[in-house]
């Protein structure tokens, strides 16, 4: 599942400057760093907190901070005070609540004093890895992501990375596009570890297990309970596409961004039954209310089903580029609605009552008007009239196991 933060939320608590301007610095101004630390309360604050010595009269500290996979950088002001010469700051970044910050985040700060005199003077950056303290963590390169783990054997985690790796040039083939810096997974080991690691969920949602991981695309980081190939393909195939679709102003509705993470996993996890069981009942979801996951647990897994099996038939019946077209015409600003008639000449309505008819078994003869040449338009037509049998064909084929990897 893919999350998003609110900078909003951050900048109560401390100020927020795109570009921050600082004042020319005194170098040479009469201050020495006695120590520089950070302590990690997990999952509630980072403390940072300062001693130094200066031969002049201090009248203000300043704490500058950013995440180190974003450009904007947060400022704010350290409790201080002065004894016997020495002057001491601490700082809380909270990291809990309506602030929440995933694991797995690194920050660089920097402190910034000024004088009476007006002479300023700019500590060395600081970084600091937010991870929980009581765990020793261990750290794997594996190509696109970096993984980070405890206690468990190196072997199942590098075993678990290298069915991920041998799934990115694919991933990267539908998305048309593919970050070029490395992303980071942190993986923890039991519920209770996910309840202090996930952002704040419904008890429902809890009790029932219903999310096994969170994408932070700002971040670029993903958070997953448990060591399973399938959720970390998922996890990173969200901020694989969050990269792809980096315009502000651009929204990918829930069906799509999930979809496109679950099309990746192997095997259907039993949601081509759950869509068919759906579709018995008559209780299809219709595409244009599927913009935003369901609150309601017993609803979610149909949600995630119909999401999957969409985004299937679009990119099984209408091939990759299609699909390329659809995200960038998203991130160029486009509505999704606007973004499906430029990419495949389908309206959502449209698009949900083809798919209805290949899951039904009936052929779609709708009349498709393709924005490109006419023999495209001819290639998408057949492929809805053909629809229902090619991916019959292939749901029989297709391996129905889930790959995880167990200690």
């Amino acid at each position: 599942m893919v999350i998003g933060l609110l900078a909003i939320a951050m900048a109560a608590i401390a100020g927020i400057a795109n570009q921050p301007q600082y004042p020319d610095v005194n170098q040479l101004a009469a201050v020495r760093i006695l120590t520089a630390e950070h302590r990690i309360e997990f999952p509630d604050r980072i403390v940072l907190t300062l001693e130094a010595e200066s031969a002049a009269d201090v009248v203000e500290i300043q704490l500058f901070y950013r995440f180190a996979s974003q450009e904007a950088t947060i400022y704010g002001y350290p409790k201080t005070a002065e004894t016997s010469g020495v002057l001491t700051a601490e700082f809380d970044i909270v990291t809990g609540g309506a602030t929440f910050i995933p694991a797995g985040v690194e920050i660089e700060y920097h402190y910034v004093f000024r004088n009476v005199d007006g002479s300023r003077f700019e500590t060395e950056r600081y970084h600091v890895e937010y991870l929980d303290p009581q765990y020793d963590w261990q750290r794997l390169d594996a190509g696109p992501v970096v993984v980070l783990w405890h206690d468990r054997p190196r072997s199942s985690v590098e075993a678990a990375a290298e069915l991920v790796t041998d799934r990115v040039s694919r991933i990267a083939s539908v998305l048309g596009s593919r970050p070029d810096h490395k992303m980071k997974a942190v993986i923890v080991n039991n519920r209770s570890e996910a309840q202090r690691s996930f952002p704040l969920i419904s008890q429902a949602a809890s009790d029932s297990s219903l999310y096994g991981g969170f994408a932070y695309g700002q971040f670029d980081v993903f958070v997953l309970s448990g060591l399973d190939a399938d959720g970390m393909i998922h996890e990173l195939t969200h901020l694989f596409v969050d990269e792809a679709i980096d315009s502000p102003l651009a929204k990918i509705p829930a069906w799509l961004g999930e979809g496109i993470a679950m099309y990746f996993e192997n095997g259907t996890g039993g949601r081509d039954t759950e869509v068919a069981n759906a579709a018995a009942r008559r209780s299809l979801i219709p595409l244009h209310s599927m913009g935003t996951v369901p609150g309601k647990p017993s609803e979610v897994r149909q949600f995630y089903a119909q999401a999957w099996s969409v985004v299937d038939f679009m990119i099984e019946s209408f091939g990759d580029e299609r699909m390329s077209l659809l995200l960038r015409s998203i991130d160029g600003g486009q509505t999704i609605g606007e973004a499906t008639q430029t990419a495949y000449g389908l309206s959502i309505d449209q698009l949900d009552a083809a798919w209805r008819s290949q899951i039904s078994g009936r052929p779609s003869f709708t009349t498709i008007v393709d924005p490109g040449t006419f023999g495209t338009s001819v290639i998408i037509a057949g492929a809805l009239v053909v629809a229902a049998s090619a991916v019959a064909v292939k749901w029989l084929r297709r391996d129905r196991s889930v790959a995880s990897i167990d200690d």
